[in-house]
């Protein structure tokens, strides 16, 4: 026989474990990522149903940055450059201690449709400063509709015109869209995908869609569009001030209040560049774990488990499978080089096309032992702050305890799912 089992007793046990918990899991794990990644394909080129310029609601673009120098001109121009015909930017300048604000007034200077706040104080205690930024530039907008976008990310020129022809057709509340990852280094295109392709497992962001899953619910600040009455029913960035996740928090509480969030694919429409240096990587990683489940470490803790034991466990297999082969010949020792060989395909397969949907080279995924790793490492400072309660952030590490649950004011007005 080519490919005997293994004998019945401890060792076919062992065996029948691994199995599940490598093939198996990463062939399921395929199975959702795939019908995940449908239900989140919301956005078309050319949109289905166009918005008419004559029927176009209004929509203030609200942009907060904090030291981002010369970086902060593409981010605002790319806003202003947008198809859709009845828009206005505020820009935010917070506190910023280099050229960020002469470079917003600059540009505003040039176009009537651009606006800027400088805020000059630091906000009050409890409040995050992206959070009390945004609150204050919420009071200048006038659109029915607000779009929140970070000032790392780059729109393309239709990327509120499509946003707005999906939210208008199918009559969402908010529509969050997942730009592409660009990398310009080698630690950036290994880690920030995996780490992302993490995040989006460990919180089901697909579910988002599901009508019928009411507590599951996620968005991303990078790019986040909802009607004003949405943002004003919930008491906006007030009712999240101390969270560094407000854009997962802002999803939970909308849908959990019968609105009707969604998060999209929006990988040909805006482009981020998170992190520029892999400390960098793992301080913003971290924290983003950290807060997005306030501080609970179980899902932390569940991720690492997966990687460890549905990821690691394949080499474990091939190395064990081979040494076995050479001691004792084939017939002994086939079964675990043949279930090593599956299971490191399925999930370097499954991996390479997360990288591929990231807009990264897909041969990363051959490169999981160093990249798995170093997301375990990402993990275990997460891990630490669930524990000591400080967060890094801006290289600077302070105390910061949030509110297991949000108060404020009640939404009302929402529609059912």
């Amino acid at each position: 026989m080519l490919l005997p089992l293994p004998p019945f007793g401890p060792e076919l046990v062992t065996y029948a474990t691994y199995l599940g918990l490598g093939p198996v899991a990463w062939f399921l794990y395929g199975l959702a990522v795939f019908a995940g990644q449908r239900k989140m394909r919301l956005l078309t080129r050319p949109p289905i149903e166009p918005v008419r310029p004559e029927s176009a609601p209004s929509v203030t673009i609200l942009i907060p940055a904090k030291d981002e120098g010369e970086r902060i001109r593409a981010c605002v121009q790319s806003a202003l450059a947008q198809d859709y015909p009845n828009f206005s930017v505020i820009s935010i300048d917070d506190r910023s201690t280099d050229s960020t604000g002469s470079v917003m007034d600059e540009l505003a200077a040039a176009d009537p449709k651009l606006r800027v706040l400088h805020v000059t104080e630091a906000p009050a205690s409890g409040w995050t400063g992206k959070n009390n930024a945004l609150w204050q530039g919420q009071k200048l907008a006038t659109g029915d509709w607000l779009l929140l976008v970070d000032s790392d990310v780059i729109l393309e020129p239709d990327a509120l015109s499509a946003s707005m022809a999906v939210v208008l057709r199918k009559k969402f509340d908010l529509l969050s869209l997942l730009p592409r990852l660009e990398s310009h280094s080698f630690w950036e295109s290994l880690l920030v995908p995996l780490a992302a392709s993490a995040a989006s497992s460990m919180y089901m962001i697909a579910l988002t869609n599901a009508a019928y899953m009411t507590k599951t619910a996620f968005a991303n600040g990078q790019f986040m569009l909802m009607t004003r009455k949405a943002y004003d029913s919930f008491g906006g960035h007030e009712r999240v001030k101390d969270r560094y996740c407000e854009d997962v928090e802002i999803a939970r509480i909308l849908k959990t209040s019968g609105f009707r969030p969604r998060v999209s694919w929006g990988n040909e429409f805006a482009a981020v560049r998170m992190y520029s240096s892999l400390a960098a990587i793992f301080r913003g990683w971290s924290r983003i774990y950290y807060a997005a489940q306030v501080g609970s470490p179980w899902r932390v803790l569940a991720a690492a488990t997966f990687v460890v034991l549905c990821g690691f466990t394949g080499y474990l297999a091939l190395a064990w499978g081979l040494a076995r082969w050479a001691m004792v010949g084939w017939n002994s020792a086939g079964y675990w080089v043949i279930g090593a060989i599956v299971h490191l395909a399925l999930m370097t397969s499954c991996l390479a096309t997360l990288y591929r949907w990231s807009g990264n080279p897909r041969r990363n995924a051959f490169l999981f032992p160093l990249g798995g790793s170093m997301l375990m490492v990402i993990f275990a400072r997460a891990l630490k702050m669930c524990v000591t309660k400080k967060v890094e952030w801006r290289g600077t590490a302070y105390s910061h305890t949030m509110a297991s649950e949000l108060t404020g004011s009640t939404p009302t007005g929402a529609r059912a799912a």
